[in-house]
């Protein structure tokens, strides 16, 4: 999910777009197959684990969704299993009692649960080798949102089972990811879905916690064909490629997708919604790239196609070729962009930011498709265990969408680029989400941090910034390299934090704990300053030397002072981090000279001493802004002497960073 940070509340609070519907719903044509492969290579990707065949209703009224099908199940670990979970998400939105509503207390991203339409799914039957289970089955967690279902016998390893299902979904009044809005329907985690198996071979454990606040999701690779009956009214998005269409004759209309090697399937439908439509060219072919939108919408929607097709093209430059052959981006109306905006699903996904304020140039709603794009990377290819280490997919992907937007938009001010003001993506957000104070540590499961806020700068902003901060410390070739072989290495395989770091320590030969530990399972930064420095003009030495007949005094006169100048400096990081980090000197001649503080022994100060013909001005630390992880720059810079344009310079900088804030929050 997109920016679950103070930005994120700020887009939601700024939504100024007015949306209406366009009157009473007519027919829609029957859209044609897409004749598109769900796999642009054909080939299978990933174990496929967990595949469904469903059939879905869906009625518009009432908003629900009674469904029908088969879970094809194998057991890809090596010891057997007498009993499977299942993840029942809706269940969440049931009552106030679930760990979810408990944890965020009905309030998400600035958007609250409905108190009058709640949310649920009942499983009416679960048939296993045509033995009905349900009635065996238990919820053995603190709420509903996971049920266990006992087998009959121990599935051994890498057998498999069908188990046959019946279940209706209840939609709440759109929150946390899925809903209805009006005539507007975001159909998200409404299925039973079981747990993955984790752990070493031989001794797998169940990851199926039950849904947790902060927590999204994690499933194992499948195979989905799915039937949804909807009104002929509406238009439909959803995961994978439309392989069938049909009119039932009684105002209703079956489609029929398919994907493959995909680990959810989320659709959308609306009577008002309008089509955009894009390639992306990447190895192997195109990519078809689809924006929905209603009308009012259209100037945002144009924004989101070209940042999705930007996105597509450059992540798969950089780590591995999108491997599907379709990509859906939701523009939900303003009444949905709450609940359902900036959230991701395997080749659909749903975006935001669209707002009076947010004109061309400031590029926040960009950044949201970009970022939910992104996701298709490092959370529907590598799909790490989201609710144990959200960072690997939300962290490493904001890190990775900052660079996407540098390709497309510039360096310098890839979001913001606006009457004169410039930001960039990564400095931006680190500057406007601090880390310094935040009392959990990013390598943390999601329902462990202190509260949203620490989970939200920790997982996402901390995160890029530590990656980007370590960038500068190896260098950006060297760490592009990393990250790509990570992704080709660990795609299509539920890769761990470990797996991650244990990637690029390999990739860049180099041993990473120093910087690892205090960045990702300690708390705090790097908390650079420069504590002190001055200069002296250089002189022999004055004073008593000798003893008896033989002391001398040494005076100013016979020890003048000579042409050159003694300069000393003291740098200090009181924070956790220690991060090599460069500091510039400059001198009154204009010169300047720049020195390396490695700083991997963990000591808190460094001194600097050095002998030039011009004395010490000014000083700076980390004049390249890589230490992204020192998000309190302030004490940086020090000057010695008075200097006009250095203050001038400083004003500046105070003034950027307080417009560019004003800007991206909409004040």
């Amino acid at each position: 999910m997109a920016l679950r940070s103070n930005v994120a509340l700020c887009v939601a609070i700024a939504l100024a777009a007015c949306g209406r519907s366009s009157g009473t719903p007519e027919t829609r044509p029957l859209p044609a197959p897409d004749n598109l492969p769900a796999l642009r290579g054909g080939k299978p990707m990933s174990p496929r684990l967990a595949s469904y065949r469903l059939h879905a209703a869906l009625d518009s009224a009432n908003h629900r969704i009674t469904a029908t099908g088969t879970i094809h199940w194998t057991n890809g670990g090596q010891s057997p299993v007498d009993a499977l979970p299942f993840h029942l998400y809706l269940n969440a939105f049931k009552n106030e009692s679930s760990v979810f509503m408990q944890e965020s207390r009905g309030e998400m991203r600035g958007a609250h649960a409905s108190t009058t339409h709640w949310g649920w799914i009942d499983v009416t039957s679960m048939k296993i080798a045509g033995a009905e289970r349900i009635g065996l089955a238990r919820f053995p967690g603190p709420d509903q949102t996971v049920l266990e279902v006992p087998l009959a016998q121990p599935l051994a390893p890498g057998a498999s089972i069908d188990i046959d299902v019946a279940f209706t979904s209840q939609l709440p009044e759109v929150f946390a990811r899925t809903g209805w809005a009006d005539d507007f329907h975001m159909v998200g985690q409404w299925f039973p879905k079981p747990g993955v198996r984790v752990g070493a071979p031989g001794a797998e454990t169940w990851a199926c916690e039950p849904f947790h606040a902060n927590a999204e999701f994690f499933a194992d690779f499948g195979v989905y064909d799915v039937d949804v009956t909807v009104p002929d009214t509406v238009t439909v998005a959803a995961t994978g490629v439309l392989v069938g269409a049909k009119d039932n004759g009684n105002h209703t209309r079956t489609l029929t997708y398919h994907a493959e090697d995909v680990h959810d399937f989320a659709w959308m439908a609306d009577p008002y919604m309008e089509v955009l439509t894009g390639k992306a060219q990447v190895d192997g072919g195109a990519v078809a790239v689809r924006v929905y939108y209603r009308p009012d919408q259209e100037e945002f929607a144009r924004r989101h196609l070209a940042a999705g097709i930007g996105a597509i093209e450059s992540l798969s430059a950089l780590y591995v070729a999108y491997p599907w052959s379709t990509m859906s981006i939701i523009d939900p109306p303003p009444a949905a962009e709450a609940g359902a905006g900036g959230m991701e699903y395997p080749t659909l996904v749903t975006t935001g930011g669209d707002s009076a304020i947010m004109r061309p140039g400031i590029r926040l709603p960009e950044f949201v498709t970009i970022h939910e794009v992104g996701h298709n990377w490092f959370q529907g290819m590598l799909a790490s265990n989201e609710p144990e280490e959200a960072w690997l997919d939300e962290g490493v992907n904001q890190y990775a969408d900052a660079i996407v937007m540098a390709r497309l938009y510039g360096p310098r001010a890839s979001l913001i680029d606006w009457m004169g003001f410039a930001a960039e993506a990564n400095r931006g957000f680190a500057a406007l989400t601090p880390t310094r104070t935040v009392p959990s540590a990013i390598a943390q499961a999601s329902w462990t941090f202190a509260d949203n806020d620490a989970y939200g700068a920790a997982t996402y902003a901390k995160t890029a910034a530590a990656l980007a901060t370590l960038e500068g410390v190896v260098g950006s070739d060297a760490f592009a390299a990393a990250l790509k072989r990570y992704a080709e290495t660990w795609a299509f395989r539920h890769p761990t934090g470990k797996d991650f770091f244990a990637s690029l320590a390999s990739t860049l030969d180099q041993d990473l704990a120093w910087f690892i530990g205090p960045a990702f399972y300690g708390i705090g930064g790097a908390e650079l300053s420069v504590r002190s420095a001055s200069c002296r003009p250089r002189h022999e030495p004055r004073g008593v030397f000798g003893d008896g007949a033989a002391r001398k005094v040494i005076t100013s006169d016979q020890a003048p002072d000579g042409d050159t100048w003694v300069c000393d400096v003291l740098i200090a990081n009181t924070g956790t981090v220690p991060v090599p980090v460069d500091i510039e000197l400059r001198f009154a001649d204009g010169t300047s000279a720049r020195e390396r503080w490695e700083h991997k022994d963990g000591g808190h100060w460094h001194a600097i001493r050095i002998e030039r013909s011009s004395p010490l001005t000014e000083v700076e630390i980390d004049p390249g802004d890589r230490v992204l992880l020192d998000d309190d720059p302030v004490d940086n810079q020090f000057r010695l002497i008075d200097d006009v344009s250095a203050s001038a310079r400083a004003s500046a900088r105070a003034a950027y960073w307080t417009e560019t804030t004003m800007q991206v929050m909409g004040l």
